[in-house]
């Protein structure tokens, strides 16, 4: 564009300065209308391969976007499924709880049960033993204890022992002796 403004600037000086067109001059106003030809038709070409290439940029942009929401959309389906696995392990959890609480309540309980039963278990014989010296005592009863009282003292006490027999006579026995009754 500058040159093309230098020439007609050229040629307009050496107009009015009463210069004759000279060949050389429209040799070099020819060759400048060429230069600027060409450079015209290689900027309508650039800017048709802009265009073009704007023109796929913008054909690329969307295909982009629309994997992109389609990206977006997959998200979204694997978050929604991420959710509903998460309430699913929640009921579950809750459920967990429910039973370690109730075994919780069942565990104590029974604790404290067999503590009860425990601490009772005297109580209930101390209550049979005096019940049972409440009541009359029977005539086989107190014989029996009469039987127990007598053999325990015999027995605590040492029994005196008897004499030996003398060895130095034999011992026969006569004939007149009858052995004791059994």
């Amino acid at each position: 564009m500058k040159r093309l403004g230098l020439v007609i600037g050229i040629a307009a000086g050496c107009a009015l300065a009463g210069c004759s067109t000279d060949e050389r001059l429209a040799d070099l106003a020819q060759q400048v209308t060429h230069e600027q030809a060409a450079q015209n038709e290689r900027m309508a070409e650039a800017s048709q391969t802009v265009a073009l290439g704007s023109q796929q940029l913008v054909v690329a942009d969307a295909q982009a976007r629309r994997e992109l929401i389609d990206l977006q959309h997959e998200l979204r389906r694997d978050q929604a499924g991420i959710a509903e696995q998460r309430d699913v392990l929640e009921v579950e959890r809750r459920e967990v709880a429910q039973a370690r609480h109730k075994e919780s309540l069942l565990t104590s309980g029974l604790t404290a049960v067999g503590t009860l039963l425990a601490t009772l278990a005297p109580l209930v014989l101390a209550a049979i033993s005096l019940i049972g010296l409440w009541r009359e005592t029977t005539k086989e009863e107190e014989g029996q204890v009469l039987i127990e009282e007598l053999a325990h003292h015999l027995l605590a006490e040492p029994l005196p022992l008897l004499p030996e027999p003398d060895r130095s006579k034999p011992e026969t026995p006569d004939e007149d002796q009858q052995p004791p009754p059994l």
